[in-house]
């Protein structure tokens, strides 16, 4: 009974599932054709159905040689044919990626962010103190908003500077009176407002019914 079932735990490894287990057989059964030739024929022909089967790799740059790429990983790179692209060498297929490292340098100041303290260390790399000027007024005007936007503070010119040479580790050296700041409309909090409103139709509501059963 158990010989008119076939169970995938009992079949070989699917190796790329994209394209399916009955693929996978048809590329075994073009490696156990004998003749190069119609080996080759059959193996374009396979190109065509992974194009079907895997349409969003046409996307890709350089689809085809990664279609052939595929076909030679699924043939667990024994498949022997005159294709138009050398097949890929398996150490550098099942090559790990390098590690990303994670930035691990800490944040003076956790509110502004990490992208803040590289403009900063830009900031005291610029030699013109024109440009430099200006680039600390967009940086002090950023800290200004975000900390209104998010913390509900006004900063004083003072604790800009202050903030800002701390982050370049003292390379920068602010003038408190030289920073002009730019303020952006403060964002309403919609929030509060649509919750007070319903909270007044509500008792609005409440009053109505309390003087009709008084009636």
């Amino acid at each position: 009974m158990s010989e008119l079932f076939h169970y995938n735990t009992q079949a070989k490894q699917l190796i790329l599932s994209e394209y399916g287990r009955s693929f996978q057989d048809m590329v075994e059964h073009v490696l156990s054709i004998a003749d190069k030739g119609k080996r080759s024929k059959m193996a374009d022909a396979l190109i065509s159905v992974m194009e079907i089967l895997n349409p969003s790799v046409k996307d890709q740059a350089d689809y085809k040689q990664k279609l052939w790429d595929h076909l030679y990983i699924i043939s667990n790179f024994q498949l022997d044919v005159d294709g138009p692209f050398p097949p890929p060498e398996p150490s550098k297929m099942q090559q790990k990626p390098e590690r990303v490292e994670y930035p691990s340098q800490p944040i003076k100041f956790r509110f502004y962010g990490r992208n803040l303290q590289f403009m900063v260390n830009k900031a005291a790399q610029i030699d013109s103190p024109e440009l430099q000027a200006e680039f600390l007024n967009l940086l002090a005007s950023f800290m200004t908003n975000s900390s209104r936007n998010w913390n509900n503070e006004n900063l004083s010119n003072q604790q800009l500077a202050e903030h800002l040479e701390v982050i370049s580790q003292n390379q920068l050296k602010v003038n408190p009176e030289e920073l002009e700041i730019t303020l952006e409309q403060r964002r309403k909090k919609f929030y509060n407002n649509h919750h007070h409103s319903k909270g007044n139709n509500h008792g609005k509501h409440f009053k109505n019914k309390k003087n009709h059963y008084k009636k």
